[in-house]
């Protein structure tokens, strides 16, 4: 997990400081590991951020008294529904069901399996890089949109999410209707 993009529209809606959104994102999508490497090589979380939280009832300390682990924290329904996309399967599958399963290559007709990874692992890949963001999925089916119009899809399901092909496809798009006005 090294990118997470943030909606400042939500940060202001719900009164929360950039540090508080990556505690709360790390904690709802479950990245301890994240969490705790963010602490021990980055700047952390301040308790006074995590107390806050806790204050405004947007999550909850399951720590025993005087403990205080980062992984016992759970977002409540007040946050976790306005910030994040709960059904985390969701954007995911509308994704993986609208890409093309086969390429046949044009020279030699033969025909290649574009969907040849972990469904499992590739829907929680996609739920932490996009798919917990609205905004940001929407963007990821506008490229895949578009490249299935200009037939412009030639790598699997697996490559096309690490190399983050709709950024590529956007711009595509924008350049051609730059040009066609």
């Amino acid at each position: 997990m090294d990118k997470l993009s943030i909606n400042m529209n939500e940060l202001s809606n719900n009164n929360i400081n950039p540090s508080q959104y990556v505690f709360l994102f790390l904690t709802h999508a479950r990245q301890y590991a994240a969490m705790y490497k963010f602490c021990q090589e980055g700047p952390g979380f301040g308790s006074e951020e995590i107390l806050d939280l806790e204050n405004r009832g947007y999550i909850l300390n399951l720590n025993k008294t005087g403990a205080y682990y980062l992984d016992f924290f759970v977002l409540t329904d007040a946050i976790g529904q306005d910030l994040f996309q709960q059904d985390r399967d969701q954007a995911g599958l509308e994704f993986w069901n609208a890409y093309p399963i086969y390429l046949r290559g044009t020279n030699t007709g033969e025909t290649f399996s574009l969907i040849n990874t972990d469904k499992k692992q590739w829907l929680a890949d996609y739920y932490l890089r996009v798919g917990y963001s609205p905004e940001k999925h929407s963007q990821v089916m506008n490229g895949l949109d578009y490249a299935l119009d200009k037939d412009l899809i030639d790598m699997n399901i697996r490559q096309w999410l690490d190399s983050e092909q709709w950024t590529l496809m956007l711009e595509l798009k924008e350049l051609e209707a730059l040009c066609n006005r």
